[in-house]
């Protein structure tokens, strides 16, 4: 005979018959689990607040269970498997914020408790931050640190802060915008919003955009209101309710990608159009009257962009680059206050971004009116009065890598240029620093995993 059989039928006509006794409101059903024979907590063996530990210390969790069956634990932090021992030791490693899950089951089901440790301390000033696409298909994106005293990266990091929360799908971008860090993921968790100095997640919208829309970048506009670009025109988000409207102009349904406010105006970069130039007033102001009869107003200025096209503000000018074909002709493109324009010829075979595969460009530069960009494997240091150099700036190369994502930033405050490289195969990852003077190599850091490094972020 089997007595495990028998067991579990005894327990489930027991249990049926118990509720059915105790039908009434009055009747105490505290002990329902050991009716039902799941595994039983002993009091005061599993913490019931938060914790909070220093770097450095340990906390041994031992939980006491019963159970007239036998019992499995299976142990989880942030979301990742740790141990299916009895007990479990937490080491504060590092500054963090860890959601601990302890599963207790037998063969009748299982009892699931939650704790959270708290290791304050957590410091994000003397590196960047590396902002992580994600292995599509695989995971979500992810935020990484690159520790400039240690030339170690901490990866994880948004994850490690905030009790297992992750980003969305595919995490291209991120903004720096009025003290918070915006990050855009195209998929899922579209926008998440946390402090840039811990990362502590102060809201993550979820899936923000209607029609399936991907999320590609969030530009400030003011304390009330962002705009978000998409695979499809392009979005007003109200940042106390999250509420996102669609703007249709009739000619920007193919996608949006980044943009600016300059000059009381927003510059959108919009597929297979000229930039457009959008009145905040009215961006801000009754969007109900705007319909596909009655389309959003813009206008134009006769520089072509592509993806995610950069934009650097020199004083009162603004800057760009303007692709009108790729590999034959592309110009640095100077924009004034009088919204008059000025183009000069870059490299030929500067790569611009693209919208096919939605990404950041690799052109940046500082507000004295430096730029660097990639243009045949080589960085190029320019200025608008030589924005063709004869010789390459920087020639780093190394065996098997090759720019990739954003590829280059420069961090205007400490005057360094970091560039990115990954693999063919896309499982080794290289970030080289770079003195943005005189293209001295300061560090490098190679890691691997399938990270798909999008962009940086200068805290």
């Amino acid at each position: 005979m089997n007595f495990k059989k028998l067991f579990k039928s005894f327990l489930c006509l027991a249990t049926v018959l118990v509720i059915a006794a105790c039908s009434n409101d009055d009747c105490d059903l505290d002990h329902i689990d050991k009716l039902q024979g799941l595994p039983t907590l002993k009091e005061g063996t599993f913490p019931e607040e938060n914790l909070t530990l220093n770097v450095g210390e340990l906390y041994e969790y031992s939980p006491k269970a019963s159970s007239p069956l036998d019992i499995y634990y299976q142990w989880y932090q942030n979301g990742e498997d740790i141990s299916t021992d009895p007990s479990f030791t937490f080491h504060a490693k590092r500054p963090t914020r860890t959601k601990v899950v302890l599963e207790l089951s037998n063969d009748l089901g299982k009892v699931t408790l939650e704790n959270k440790v708290i290791v304050p301390g957590a410091d994000y000033s003397k590196g960047c931050f590396v902002i992580n696409e994600g292995w599509f298909g695989h995971g979500t994106g992810s935020i990484s640190f690159y520790n400039y005293q240690t030339n170690n990266i901490d990866h994880w990091c948004y994850k490690n802060q905030n009790f297992g929360d992750v980003l969305g799908v595919t995490t291209q971008s991120a903004t720096l915008w009025n003290g918070k860090l915006y990050v855009c993921s195209k998929e899922n968790n579209q926008l998440v919003i946390m402090d840039p100095k811990t990362l502590y997640v102060e809201k993550n919208i979820g899936h923000l955009l209607p029609n399936n829309r991907q999320a590609y970048e969030f530009i400030g506009i003011n304390d009330r209101y962002g705009v978000i670009t998409a695979n499809g025109d392009f979005y007003r988000v109200d940042l106390n309710t999250f509420e996102a409207v669609g703007i249709s102009t009739g000619s920007s349904w193919g996608g949006c990608g980044s943009g600016i406010v300059y000059n009381n105006k927003l510059l959108l970069n919009v597929k297979g159009q000229k930039i457009y130039v959008i009145d905040i007033e009215t961006l801000c102001g009754d969007l109900s009257q705007y319909n596909w009869q009655n389309q959003f107003p813009f206008e134009t200025l006769d520089i072509k962009t592509t993806g995610g096209t950069r934009f650097v503000q020199c004083g009162k000018d603004l800057y760009t680059m303007e692709t009108i074909k790729e590999n034959i002709e592309n110009n640095l493109v100077k924009i004034n206050s009088n919204w008059e324009i000025e183009k000069k010829a870059i490299h030929s075979n500067y790569i611009p971004s693209s919208f096919g595969s939605y990404r950041e460009a690799n052109f940046c530069g500082t507000p004295d009116g430096t730029f660097y960009y990639i243009a045949g494997g080589s960085i190029y240091k320019a200025t608008f009065n030589d924005p063709a150099p004869s010789e390459a700036f920087i020639n780093y190369t190394k065996e098997g890598y090759n720019f990739y994502g954003a590829s280059i930033r420069i961090n205007s405050k400490t005057n360094e240029l970091l560039a990115n490289y990954l693999t063919e195969d896309y499982q080794k990852n290289l970030i080289v620093r770079f003195n943005a003077k005189t293209g001295e190599k300061i560090s490098e850091v190679a890691y691997d995993g399938y990270f798909f490094p999008a962009t940086f972020i200068f805290n």
